[in-house]
């Protein structure tokens, strides 16, 4: 009963596209990355039950595994592939490198995930939002001859990600570097949706970037480096070194008390109901497969109790299923916030043009060039 986890480099991608039937027989290959986290008791429970060994390859992220199935779609090098993200929902889709399969348990599954043309399964779904300390917006208590000046007075607690644009809030925030981060990427989703480009009246989300960044807003290069480096949610309001709001997603709260080794009473965490972005993670049966029989088997494996249970993992993601018993950590600090789901078609392939505008507006800042001029809008007189 083992489960065989390797770096799919450019050796183990021949090795595993050109297994024989033998080798096929007895293992299933499944495709997934780094940042999707497996539920290994799940998967050892599935070779108990079938006697299939489960061989995993990793890559970096979704958008890599993706690029991979791109590139072997004529020799696929995995059976299954797991945690393809709304944001590459759509290739896998155009590019035909799934194909349709209806998992056994489907009817259990949340149906506003469900895709109707059921090429892919959906495993798990994010809420990426705005996270911030609860005690660093607090008054201390004071007798009602001690009363703070203006000065003394805390900041006032963030309600909404758009007071991420006022200087006093942007300085106190860090922020996954779409760069080098998925929860990153979700961020300038997020951004890009409330301040699309080339829209009268608007700012555009360069612009803002551009001032949020001078005023003081961190750039952490990891999500793990900003949520549990840089964001100290009860370091106090005197401490400016950290910061007090942070970009993380809805289970923030219960990933912050994952590792204690009791649960506390309460954690010094909000979530930000305000400009959440919804991500659904797929799994798929890879086109092509020859062996389609076990690789269903396996999709329908990831949607079973056991493996949904397993689910919410170090970035706080959900299950898919609707009636998963939620874990003691999620039943007393998760949060359901409002997500707006990500638009993968009007997206495409966007999203990564963006990233090079960040880097340039990022680079820019670092290198002290002057701020972008200011957005002007002309009316001209009617004829």
């Amino acid at each position: 009963m083992r489960i065989i986890i390797a770096a799919l480099t450019a050796t183990a991608a021949l090795t595993a596209s050109c297994a024989t039937s033998d080798d096929r027989s007895q293992t299933i290959r499944l495709l997934t990355h780094k940042d999707f986290e497996l539920p290994e008791a799940a998967l050892q429970e599935f070779t108990k039950s079938t006697g299939i060994e489960v061989l995993v390859f990793l890559e970096e992220d979704p958008t890599s595994m993706v690029n991979l199935l791109e590139r072997s779609k004529e020799n696929p090098v995995a059976d299954v592939v797991l945690g393809i993200d709304s944001l590459e929902r759509r290739r896998v889709t155009e590019q035909k490198l799934v194909e349709p399969y209806r998992p056994i348990a489907i009817d259990r599954l949340d149906p506003s995930l469900i895709l109707q043309d059921e090429l892919l399964t959906p495993v798990s779904q994010l809420a990426a939002c705005l996270n911030r300390s609860k005690s660093r917006y607090q008054l201390p208590e004071r007798r009602l001859d001690q009363l703070p000046t203006q000065a003394e007075a805390p900041l006032r607690a963030p309600t909404k990600i758009s007071d991420l644009f006022d200087p006093q809030h942007a300085e106190t925030a860090v922020i996954p570097d779409p760069l080098s981060s998925r929860l990153g990427v979700y961020f300038l989703v997020a951004l890009e949706r409330l301040h699309p480009e080339d829209v009268a009246g608007v700012t555009p989300w360069p612009k803002l970037l551009d001032e949020m960044l001078r005023w003081g807003l961190e750039i952490a290069p990891s999500w793990e480096e900003a949520w549990f480096s840089r964001f100290q949610p009860s370091a106090g309001p005197e401490n400016t070194d950290t910061r007090s709001l942070a970009w993380g997603s809805s289970g923030m709260p219960t990933v912050s008390v994952r590792f204690v080794p009791e649960l506390p009473d309460e954690v010094d965490v909000a979530v930000i109901d305000s400009g959440c972005v919804k991500v659904v993670n797929y799994a798929g049966v890879i086109k092509d497969t020859p062996n389609r029989r076990d690789a269903g088997r396996l999709v329908d494996s990831f949607v079973e109790p056991l493996f949904q249970y397993s689910v919410p993992d170090r970035y706080g993601s959900r299950p898919a299923r609707t009636d998963i018993l939620k874990t003691e950590a999620w039943r007393r600090f998760g949060v359901n916030v409002t997500a707006i789901p990500i638009d993968e078609w009007r997206i495409g392939p966007l999203w990564q043009q963006w990233l090079l505008t960040w880097r340039q507006v990022a680079d820019a800042v670092a290198n002290g060039e002057e701020p972008l001029p200011p957005v002007v809008q002309v009316t001209l007189p009617s004829e």
